[in-house]
């Protein structure tokens, strides 16, 4: 699996902007960008692949509310049609298509540009993919990469069987669904995040080791990515829900305060785990500390038994004249090798059964 650093270095590399050079009016890489869309009034949806910039014209002018979903940033052409159709200035594309946009909100005279980032896991890594989202009037439109998978499902299911009531309540209310679905695609990132550290919390009071230290500061860094994301989304919700916003109703701004109350759950829930992986490195060098000890303690056992061992094989291996009354005994002594060795294994045994029954020979949990 590349690396976090080499992911988002081709991350970045892949998506230009509206200042990455283009060779005439085609694609700059050769995939087309999709324009979904999708439009409905108070009784019927339609659906459609966008192939030319009348259609847009022709359905803005016919539907109440419009929903163009615009996949991928690599036909600039395609994106500046778009703009063109819109009348959405170069300056707000330009953001729109800027991978590492910071969410936030701004108004560009007749329309609100949002920009926000929806988190997923990509292996076991957190990846947050920009999501721009301009508002006006009775049109949403919706910008992401082709890498990014189509968060918005829900919302398409719910306008497909007239759950929404966009035809009565309008573009904004389409636009606090869009961004309600991408505040609840935090939730499972995190709950996965709590199956993690509890997986992590186990290894690290069984089985510590140098690579499980690495996977707690990649859990740390992902938790920092996601508060990242959500602490300036917070503000955006704040805004379209607590101030005057251009064409955010009043039954949108409740939508929008809604979603801002789960964001500050998510951001409680980050807070938490952040603290869960600071108390797991803790466990951790507290777990490595304990082996340690297990270690020196048992070295320590074993030094122990080999001091009255080498005590005496060294009183028996002095050389003294065999001659003399105050020689030591057993030196002329036929079996006296065989006596020696008796009492040193008698004294192992000893030693360990001593040891044994204070306990710091059992295994240590």
């Amino acid at each position: 699996m590349p690396s976090r650093k080499h992911r988002r270095r081709r991350r970045r590399s892949s998506s230009h902007g509206l200042t990455a050079p283009s060779t005439g009016e085609g694609s700059s890489s050769g995939q087309p960008t999709i324009l979904r869309l999708t439009a409905c009034d108070g009784t019927s949806t339609h659906e459609s692949t966008v192939l030319s910039p009348q259609e847009l014209t022709i359905a803005r002018e016919k539907w109440p509310v419009v929903w163009l979903d615009v996949d991928g940033f690599e036909d600039l052409a395609a994106i500046r049609s778009v703009g063109g159709v819109f009348e959405i200035g170069e300056l707000a594309l330009e953001d729109a298509t800027t991978p590492d946009e910071r969410p936030k909100v701004e108004v560009f005279g007749h329309q609100v540009l949002i920009a926000v980032r929806m988190a997923r896991f990509e292996g076991d890594t957190i990846v947050t993919d920009p999501m721009a989202i301009f508002l006006g009037d009775r049109y949403v439109i919706t910008f992401h990469d082709r890498t990014v998978p189509d968060g918005f499902a829900s919302v398409r299911q719910r306008i497909r069987h007239g759950r929404t009531r966009l035809g009565q309540l309008g573009a904004d209310h389409l636009c606090a669904l869009l961004l309600d679905a991408v505040i609840d695609g935090y939730f499972p990132v995190l709950e996965r995040f709590g199956d993690r550290l509890e997986e992590i919390e186990d290894e690290a009071l069984e089985n510590p080791t140098r690579r499980l230290l690495g996977r707690i500061h990649d859990v740390r860094n992902d938790l920092m990515t996601l508060r990242r994301s959500l602490w300036p989304t917070r503000d955006v919700l704040h805004a379209l829900g607590r101030e005057s916003t251009a064409f955010v109703g009043d039954h949108a701004r409740q939508h929008f305060r809604d979603s801002y109350d789960h964001t500050m759950e998510l951001l409680d829930l980050t807070e938490g785990y952040r603290e869960i992986g600071s108390d797991l490195r803790d466990i951790y060098l507290a777990s490595i500390n304990n082996r340690m000890n297990d270690v020196m303690k048992v070295l320590t056992v074993i030094a122990t038994i080999f001091m009255p061992l080498t005590f005496i094989t060294g009183y028996y291996g002095m050389n003294f004249n065999t001659q003399s009354p105050w020689n030591m005994p057993m030196l002329n002594f036929r079996y006296g090798g065989l006596v020696a060795a008796g009492i040193m294994a008698f004294t192992t045994i000893g030693m360990v059964v001593f040891f044994w029954r204070r306990g710091w020979l059992k295994r240590w949990h």
